[in-house]
């Protein structure tokens, strides 16, 4: 009978070994995009791994790309019962019901996505794409809003000084101090996508913005924003590029403060599966509505690149780069002129099915043009800024978010060193 054990046993750690070696295989060839064969081996060894979450999702993904949507469909609804905070699963899943001409479920699972706040920005852009299409398909076109509801606390929202005086060529002059207020704030977006042509993957979207920010006691420092950015896209395999167009207006108070009309073309290009680089240029018009403002008419201008990485099904990590130019219209206004240049990262988790983070963090450097001849330099600012956020989801499209973030901003030029952290709970919601 020991014998006969002895047998069996190495038979089964033989014939699991030769599944890992075919595993290890497919895997190879599923990395470099060679879907045919992962496929032909994924196939073969599928019943020795149904429990395994990653193999349903590169057998799910090798099928789609080969046509077997049947077996894709199949694959990913394992992985969403193994492990169901898989973002890029449910991603794909969405997809497949396209394909399988299931465009009620597609819809629904796009949506399921496009209401995590926790998605990059980029990834959202190609979900409306997405829905684009499955809506054309209905004969109708795709619209969603979001909705922010908070409650903010802000240590110093008028940006008091750091110190309580400050010194000039002629002496020394006392600082403004910090106010502290607790707000309201109101963040409402709405989008509407239409797909122009199956064809020749072009869209058009319009996205329609309000922000609104009431103090409880600093009434001149309320904020109202209303935003229109019209745009035109176009997507391929592994290019993204959209033309926008931006018209938005900011009052405080209860004055109409600026005007600002803006063109801003977007390029986003995928290198792998799971790493993507963004760069965008703008330029921006910028009108002061009141006239002790006039003379800070500014043109400005802004070139960013940003490189992601996709870390797991869950999670993804950004780094952004940008450069800023402004320069004034007319007038000689020494506050105006500058060059700025900006370095952030964004990290994101989907930890549980309720749970998620983001974390930022960016060190920023302004360097004014003009020189000062009362503080008697050249104005320049070192600033940092760190901030993290937790999402919880109490419904399926809405969830509680918590964020706290902390501003410091270093001059060489005291009476604009300041340092601020505000803390806002409050409701997103997803219509």
């Amino acid at each position: 009978m020991g014998v006969i054990l002895l047998g069996a046993s190495a038979f089964g750690s033989g014939m699991s070994a030769n599944v890992d070696s075919e595993y290890k295989k497919a895997v190879e060839s599923y990395k470099v995009k060679d879907f045919k064969s992962s496929y032909e081996i994924f196939s073969k060894i599928y019943l020795s791994k149904l429990s395994d979450a990653n193999f349903n999702y590169y057998l799910g993904r090798s099928a789609f790309e080969t046509g077997n949507y049947e077996v894709a469909l199949a694959s990913f609804e394992r992985v969403e019962m193994l492990d169901p905070t898989n973002l890029a699963n449910k991603l794909q899943m969405a997809r497949t019901y396209f394909m399988l001409k299931m465009y009620e479920d597609s819809e629904l699972a796009f949506k399921e996505v496009l209401e995590n706040p926790t998605i990059p920005q980029n990834l959202r852009t190609n979900i409306e794409l997405y829905l684009s299409k499955v809506t054309k398909v209905q004969q109708k076109s795709f619209t969603y809003a979001t909705l922010n509801l908070d409650w903010v606390y802000d240590s110093n929202v008028n940006y008091g000084s750091l110190d309580s005086e400050y010194s000039i060529n002629t002496g020394t002059l006392p600082a403004a101090s910090e106010k502290s207020d607790r707000a309201l704030q109101v963040y409402a977006d709405l989008v509407n996508i239409y797909d122009i042509g199956a064809k020749n993957g072009f869209a058009i979207k319009n996205r329609a913005t309000v922000f609104l920010k009431d103090y409880q006691e600093l009434d001149a420092y309320d904020v109202k924003y209303f935003g229109y950015t019209p745009s035109v896209l176009y997507k391929e395999t592994k290019y993204l590029g959209e033309l926008a167009l931006s018209m938005d207006t900011l009052s405080l108070g209860n004055k109409e403060y600026l005007r600002t009309i803006g063109l801003t073309p977007r390029f986003e290009f995928s290198h792998t599966n799971t790493l993507r680089s963004i760069a965008h240029i703008k330029y921006q018009r910028k009108y002061f509505t009141q006239s002790p403002q006039y003379d800070l008419n500014a043109d400005h201008y802004e070139l960013a690149y940003s490189l992601q990485t996709i870390l797991s099904p869950r999670s993804y990590i950004q780094a952004n780069l940008k450069g800023i130019r402004e320069r004034k219209h007319h007038g000689s206004r020494i506050d105006v002129d500058y060059d700025e240049f900006r370095l952030n990262a964004i990290y994101a988790n989907q930890f549980t099915a309720i749970y998620g983070t983001e974390l930022f963090a960016e060190y920023r450097r302004r360097n004014y043009d003009d020189h000062s001849t009362l503080f008697g330099n050249t104005r320049a600012d070192n600033a940092g800024t760190a901030a993290a956020t937790i999402n919880a989801r109490i419904l399926k499209s809405l969830r509680l978010h918590l964020k706290g973030t902390y501003n410091r901003v270093e001059s060489n030029q005291d009476r604009f060193s300041y340092h601020k952290y505000t803390i806002s709970a409050g409701l997103n919601k997803t219509f």
